[in-house]
Order: structure tokens, then C-alpha cells, then sequence
């Protein structure tokens, strides 16, 4: 179903947005700033676009495949767009067809990881990526998540220690250099 201008003030009705904030608040730390280390915490905008970005309609499907979120220079889309990277890799993001009922009755789709992550950061020239790279590796350095899931957080890549697939790396939005590759997440 598109969606032009602004998302709407209410919130969806079913969402896998309440699992994925509290999930995010849980393994991601604040990577700068004087709460650098610190669980991440998501602003109301961020908590609110998180909450349409994910939301289902009765069958569990996708009220939305694809989004921009466009906003001025400072307001926050590399740290957003790191964490959402991150929650594609190994957070709560694919709906499962179970819903809990919140203590204050509102109904909470729960979601499941990805089985074979593949999450790129795309832009013209991969320097374009590196502050956002560079994001997602302050938020899992010394985390809950690279503890808990087992990362490999190199300078170029995010992957899994082992043999288990998967990975966060930054590509050139050429189509040409991307041939093959089954993103889950751009």
C-alpha cells in the first residue's frame, strides 16, 4: 500500500515495532556522545517511524515494503539507519504470526531474525558508506549483541564469528558490481 508524505499521527494497529524498539534498547549501545556505551535509546520521531516501518495489516504481511525517511542535516538518519542495519542482521525484524497482549492490553506482533542476513549500505562510492559503517560499529562494539550473537566486527564488515552466513557490508550503488548478490536489507 503506498504511502506519500507524511506518515500518519496515530499509531498501526499491528506492528512489530514495539518488539524491535525494546529489542534495539536492549542490545545496542549509544556509540558517541557523552552517553557513549550506554543502552541506545530512540528519539519519539525514531520510535514512531520504527513503529509504521514495520507495521502489518491481519495477515501478518507488510503494510509497507520500502520507505525514506528525509530530514535536515543533524536530525539523526546515520544513527537510525546504522540501527536499523543492525536489526536487520540479528534483531526481531520478520513477523512470526504470534501476537502477545502488553500489559496495557495493545496487541504485540513478535517478531524472528532473519535465517540468511544479508544486509548492504549502498551509496554512489563506498567512502559515502563509511560514517555509517563506522555507526553501526560504535553501536556493537562491547554491546549485549556482540556478545550474545557471536560478531565478527571488522572495519569493512559485520559477519558472524564461525561459519554461520550472513553479514553487513557496504556496496556501490552500481548495479553492475551488485549482480548476484540477495539483499535482505538496503
Amino acid at each position: 500500500m503506498p504511502q506519500t508524505g507524511n506518515i500518519p499521527a496515530h499509531e498501526p494497529e499491528l506492528t512489530l515495532g514495539h518488539h524491535i524498539l525494546a529489542w534495539a534498547e536492549r542490545y545496542i549501545v549509544q556509540p558517541d556522545g557523552e552517553r557513549a556505551g550506554e543502552p541506545w535509546r530512540w528519539t519519539d520521531e525514531q520510535r514512531h517511524f520504527i513503529k509504521w516501518l514495520y507495521a502489518l495489516d491481519g495477515q501478518f504481511q507488510w503494510l509497507y515494503t520500502e520507505a525514506t525517511l528525509r530530514r535536515p542535516k543533524g536530525a539523526g538518519k546515520t544513527p537510525s539507519n546504522a540501527a536499523l542495519g543492525i536489526i536487520e542482521f540479528i534483531g526481531p525484524c520478520r513477523p512470526t504470526g504470534v501476537v502477545k497482549t502488553a500489559k496495557d492490553g495493545t496487541k504485540v506482533p513478535v517478531g524472528r531474525p532473519v535465517h540468511l542476513p544479508l544486509v548492504q549500505l549502498a551509496a554512489t562510492s563506498l567512502d559515502q558508506t563509511a560514517q555509517t559503517m563506522d555507526m553501526i560499529r560504535g553501536m556493537l562494539a562491547e554491546s549485549p549483541a556482540e556478545r550474545e550473537y557471536g560478531l565478527d566486527i571488522s572495519k569493512t564488515m559485520i559477519q558472524f564469528k564461525g561459519n554461520r552466513p550472513g553479514k553487513i557490508s557496504p556496496v556501490t550503488s552500481s548495479t553492475r558490481g551488485n549482480e548476484g548478490a540477495r539483499p535482505t536489507f538496503v
